[in-house]
């Protein structure tokens, strides 16, 4: 059944708006908003309307690269890109939620989404406690089986 679930379920929390965080958080949270009943439109048209999230996205890309090429000329001299990069990420997931915010408005279904969380929330602990029956729990961190070997 699990299994079952997991093939169903990880497709659909893999998709996401093109080019906004198809994955992760942002998965979740499109599937989340189909299931409080917002159409697939609806939430691409929020995201590719956004002008600050556009504005964002290139911010990040172009710390990242200046972050890059100055951690590969010296890398003991970064701090200022490493703030400026983090800065510009911080602002982006802020505009990305800012959105969402805005998308789950318009849900016409909130409860049947908070129904989904909760298969989710689930399904997550059920996958936890295979992944440590498999490879055991450790307080080291460094995943050493329940059998000790």
């Amino acid at each position: 059944m699990v299994v079952a679930t997991a093939a169903i379920c990880a497709p659909a929390l893999a998709r996401g708006p093109k080019g906004h965080g198809g994955g992760g958080h942002d998965g979740q949270l499109w599937l989340l908003a189909r299931a409080a009943g917002v159409p697939r439109t609806q939430i691409m048209t929020a995201f590719q309307n956004d002008a600050n999230l556009k504005s964002d996205f290139a911010n990040v890309r172009t710390t990242r690269q200046t972050l890059q090429a100055c951690l590969l000329s010296s890398p003991n001299s970064c701090s200022a890109q490493i703030s400026a990069y983090g800065s510009a990420v911080q602002a982006l997931s802020q505009e990305r939620m800012n959105v969402w915010a805005t998308v789950f408005t318009g849900a016409s279904n909130l409860q049947q989404a908070a129904t989904v969380q909760g298969q989710l929330d689930q399904l997550h602990a059920q996958r936890k406690q295979i992944f440590q029956q498999i490879f055991g729990s450790s307080s080291t961190g460094e995943g050493s089986s329940a059998t000790g070997g």
